[in-house]
């Protein structure tokens, strides 16, 4: 709790939801404690989410916490810079043992065009359909984005996404352990798509899935 001393008496205020989910995420190991306190000192006064906005306003505490990454879903200067952007801001979310390099967007708007960069020193490929230069092709990541995580045998965690309300909206990628993820959807009554061990989307179809 925050208590705040005035003249007359002490006012005790509870902690705002994105203080109590930087909390949360500071106790799951997630972050450690000079960003922990660097984001409740940004998030601190920040109202109260909006029930039909709450996951979209809520990811700002993991952007805080440097556990997500964005996708723009409206309109870029150039298709080219924005995934380059995007591709180290990953990086930097996957930490110091992770380079993205080499990103080269080929071909020419208006059709298929491929993205292809190197993590660490592996090489990868996107084919990415979009309609012009100004726009990012939002489901090529979604599909793809576990080719971002290098061969990491002691790091449980990939990229979850939280996307986003309609076309326009950014999608959002959380990296966490699937139990993380799930958790973290269930007690804070987040839009999160959870994905398993491999990276790739649990879906309740899958024949492994619980019934």
């Amino acid at each position: 709790m925050v208590t705040t001393d005035t003249t007359d008496t002490t006012v005790v205020t509870a902690p705002n939801t994105y203080l109590r989910l930087a909390a949360r995420l500071h106790e799951l190991g997630t972050v450690d404690a000079e960003r922990y306190a660097e984001a409740c000192a940004y998030l601190a006064d920040f109202p109260e989410p909006g029930r039909a906005r709450r996951t979209e306003e809520l990811v700002e505490t993991f952007l805080q916490c440097g556990l997500a990454f964005s996708v723009h879903g409206e309109d870029v200067d150039d298709a080219g810079s924005a995934y380059a952007w995007i591709l180290d801001e990953a990086a930097a979310v996957l930490g110091p043992g992770t380079g993205i390099t080499d990103v080269e967007l080929l071909g020419e708007p208006g059709g298929s065009r491929e993205l292809r960069f190197r993590v660490n020193d592996a090489e990868k490929s996107w084919w990415i359909e979009q309609e012009s230069d100004d726009y990012l092709d939002q489901g090529a990541v979604h599909e793809n984005v576990a080719d971002l995580l290098p061969d990491r045998s002691l790091d449980p965690r990939v990229f979850h996404c939280l996307p986003g309300l309609d076309a326009c909206a950014d999608d959002h990628y959380l990296l966490a352990t699937p139990e993380h993820a799930a958790l973290l959807r269930d007690e804070f009554a987040l839009r999160i798509e959870v994905r398993g061990p491999d990276g790739l989307p649990v879906r309740e179809d899958r024949e492994d899935a619980a019934p």
